[in-house]
């Protein structure tokens, strides 16, 4: 590709993996063994899979590598390596992330061990990229260079990143953590939308320190985070986050999955009980860690390159216009100059951000780029949440050279960081959870926003698109944000993006309105549509993110609802092909939603997540991870208690809920052996971070001898749901038979019947809906459903809303028809 680069590929320098990384990477390799010859499950190792940074894709048999950059920051070296394996193993395309990592698509299954140990080899690794565990730690790709900033946040997010790597607090989370970094009053790292924020800050004494904001998120349910701490000393920035996670852990939602990110623990307590739940569990990691009085940060090497002086003494060209003089090269520099470089605050410095085109990078052109880092600056590169690379403490005087060599390789767009820098999640390239082609979207978009000719009234606009309601894109905090959604006419589906305006970050964080939907093939018009309607009614001097603010949810989607119209596939097929589809579209391939299918299927579920568990602690022991291997023996003790507590018509969200309900209302009636009463008092030491091997074998032992009794017992549940008395335990006697607390069983009622065969999707899910809000707590109804898509979506749809589904069977012999048995909960 390049004019200018030998093809000589410079040397990947290696390092020892260390001995505990390796025996990770050797289990991986053998349960993947395991899983092709039939002995393991695939649905037991799916967790195990995702705690190792490893994705499904939408393609069966290939893998998404989801690489860990903490803070963003790689080395040339590290760059080189992943362009290697990209090329041997992968697409030969590297994506990069909003969260600042890189991943690999269509990588098959056995390599993926290999392609572990070879990112070792450069102090690299994947583990707990994905999965419920704290994700990668994200800071401003600007740290220690930002003209703004308190202070170089770096050395801290690195810190952090690292101490909750293989943490044993951080393995078995209720649902992804997410954590971000920033330097300055911009917050380029999005500290509001993340469960624990930390902006840097000074207190009045001049120390430095961080503003801690906590329980923000996008997803289904955005929300702005709120401020904890208005400063948090350096000593204590370990303690304060951990203080979260364990408050997290205890009290998330391990029920419903669309409600057990933080945000909902704060929604559900009140911010003022989280703030007290936080200080007590503050207090207690403190009085457990005196021994570290001072913050021992990891350093990170990144500093101004030895410049060489040339023959005319400053290193600059002659000529005045760069390394081949023409008119057309220095044209081309000063567009991408403006609009690409930044100024560092250490004079005579610049940062030049490559623009990527929805994050995707080629592995010939990361080779060149991690030999351009070498040659024009020390050989760091960062990642940025905006999907791009930056090459930072390139010397004023050779950027003009340097954009030569980037141009040369296809790497010298302009445009960073505008409204032409669409943010694009992978979407249906490959995401099993994709609904819509964003990176189609994206580059349909490119004739309205050609690069370089961003107009000065678009300065500060940015587009953001997720395939799906995930918002890993973070569509909500854009202008102009867009999410993936279908919607059916008749016997076809039809790609169709929600319109989000107004979303922002920088300065007052502000969540954008949802305006309404518009069909994928309408969407570069309606956007036309805004800025044509922005440019004739706009004030004086106003910019479009006040205008649509001005002008309010109300005018705006009266301006766009003509674009909201999606004709018939008999008047327009093409509405029914998303962007770049060769195939008429559809959801088929996202696979079936989480479906329990009944109470007896919801107990065998819990079974299994307790079998899981303890499938992971047995590994983790073997491996000497034995921190870690404790909490899951934890984890599957408290499976088993809420696959028993389902019997008692209850699955409660929290471990403490669990713990305190099974001894009241299991072990009340002598429904287990007596070495199970007082569980929470057995299982208070299984969160230990250190744990010695003999400790670790007696916790997991424990915990297999409960599951077992657990399994037991549900193997002889009827379709009444009752579980019989205990035989003897291990002890010798069967827990006494006490009288259950008062109110913990109902009289029994004919549920009513709601018969709505005929009635199709959304309409059968509405009705529902309404029919169970004029209902009280536990309180059940059976509903009829049609075959199809009636039944695919009404059980899940009212999962998600929190209900629980005891019953789900077939009317007729043709199952052309079915019911299902709802228990309301009150959310």
């Amino acid at each position: 590709m390049s004019v200018s680069r030998t093809l000589t590929r410079a040397d990947i320098q290696t390092i020892p993996i260390p001995q505990e990384i390796l025996e990770e990477i050797e289990t991986f390799e053998e349960e993947v063994k395991r899983l092709q010859s039939g002995e393991t499950p695939v649905e037991v190792f799916k967790p195990f899979r995702l705690q190792h940074g490893i994705y499904g894709q939408r393609q069966a048999d290939v893998q998404m590598v989801r690489i860990k950059i903490p803070f963003g920051g790689l080395s040339a070296n590290q760059l080189r390596r992943m362009a290697e394996l990209a090329d041997t193993y992968a697409t030969g395309v590297g994506h990069v992330t909003t969260r600042q990592d890189i991943q690999l698509h269509f990588v098959p299954l056995p390599q993926v061990g290999t392609v572990m140990r070879k990112l070792a080899e450069v102090d690299v690794t994947t583990r707990e990229a994905c999965a419920n565990t704290v994700r990668n730690v994200t800071a401003c790709a600007l740290a220690g260079i930002c003209p703004g900033e308190v202070f170089d946040v770096t050395p801290y997010a690195k810190t952090v990143a690292y101490h909750l790597l293989r943490n044993p607090l951080t393995q078995s989370l209720p649902r992804k953590f997410k954590i971000a970094f920033s330097g300055c009053q911009r917050d380029c790292a999005l500290t509001p939308i993340h469960d624990v924020g930390l902006l840097a800050t000074r207190n009045e004494q001049g120390a430095i320190g961080f503003k801690m904001v906590v329980g923000g998120g996008l997803g289904s349910t955005p929300r702005i985070a709120k401020t904890l701490r208005e400063f948090v000393p350096m000593d204590e920035l370990i303690p304060s986050i951990e203080a979260v996670i364990k408050v997290f852990d205890n009290l998330g939602n391990r029920k419903n999955r669309s409600k057990a990110r933080m945000k909902f623990v704060i929604d559900k307590l009140g911010f003022e009980e989280f703030t007290k739940r936080w200080k007590e569990a503050y207090q207690t990691l403190h009085k457990a860690d005196t021994q570290q009085s001072t913050l021992a940060l990891l350093s990170h090497k990144d500093e101004a390159p030895l410049i060489m002086p040339t023959k005319s003494g400053n290193g600059s060209s002659s000529n005045g216009q760069g390394s081949n003089g023409s008119p057309a090269s220095h044209s081309n520099f000063e567009v991408w100059r403006k609009s690409n470089v930044l100024n560092q605050r250490q004079l005579g410095f610049a940062a030049a951000v490559i623009k990527l085109p929805s994050g995707d990078i080629t592995s010939e052109q990361m080779f060149a780029l991690a030999d351009l880092a070498e040659k024009y600056s020390n050989g760091n590169i960062r990642t940025t949440i905006d999907q791009n690379l930056i090459i930072r403490w390139i010397p004023d005087f050779r950027l003009h050279e340097f954009f030569d060599e980037l141009a040369a390789e296809g790497l010298g767009t302009p445009g960073a960081d505008l409204v032409e820098d669409i943010v694009a999640c992978p979407g249906t390239d490959t995401c099993g959870l994709g609904i819509t082609s964003s990176k189609g979207l994206a580059r349909s978009l490119a004739e309205l926003f050609p690069p370089g000719e961003t107009p000065d009234d678009l300065k500060g606009v940015n587009i953001k698109i997720s395939g799906c309601h995930n918002s890993c894109a973070q569509h909500h905090i854009a202008t102009i944000g867009l999410h993936g959604v279908g919607k059916r006419i008749g016997e076809h589906i039809a790609p169709v993006y929600e319109l989000h305006l107004g979303g922002q970050v920088n300065g007052t964080a502000k969540i954008a309105q949802l305006i309404v939907k518009v069909p994928a093939k309408n969407v570069p018009n309606g956007i036309r549509h805004l800025l044509d309607i922005y440019r004739r009614d706009r004030q004086e001097g106003e910019n479009l993110q006040a205008f649509i603010t001005r002008l309010g949810k109300a005018k705006l989607k009266e301006e766009l609802i003509p674009f909201t119209f999606l004709p018939s596939f008999e008047e327009n097929a093409d509405y029914y092909y998303d962007w770049e589809a060769e195939e008429e579209f559809s959801v088929e391939d996202l696979g079936p939603g989480e479906c329990a299918g009944g109470a007896l299927e919801m107990i065998d579920n819990r079974i299994l997540e307790a079998e899981q568990e303890l499938y992971q602690a047995k590994i983790l022991a073997e491996k000497h991870q034995q921190g870690v291997a404790v909490n899951k023996a934890y984890r599957a003790v408290v499976a088993g208690a809420k696959a028993l507590l389902i019997t008692e018509g209850i699955d409660p969200n929290t471990d403490a809920e669990t713990l305190k309900e099974f001894d009241q209302l299991i072990m009340a009636k002598g429904l287990l052996s007596s070495d199970y009463r007082d569980l929470a008092l057995k299982i208070d030491d299984l969160g230990t971070k250190s744990a010695s091997a003999e400790f670790t074998k007696r916790k997991i032992t424990f915990a297999r001898e409960f599951v077992e009794a657990c399994r037991i017992a549900t193997e002889q549940i009827g379709q009444d749901l009752k579980l019989a008395p205990a035989e003897v335990g291990p002890s010798g006697q069967a827990a006494p038979i006490t009288e259950p607390p008062k109110g913990t069983s109902a009289p029994p009622f004919q549920a009513e019947v709601y018969d709505l065969r005929g009635v199709a999707c959304p309409m059968n899910y509405v009705k529902t809906k309404l029919k169970m809000e004029m209902m009280d707590d536990g309180e059940q109804l059976e509903v009829w459903l049609d075959a199809g898509d009636p039944i695919k979506n009404v059980p899940m749809s009212l999962r998600n809303d929190g209900h629980k589904i005891l019953v789900q069977e077939a009317l007729d012999p043709d199952q052309s028809h079915f019911k299902i048995l709802v228990e309301k909960v009150e959310v």
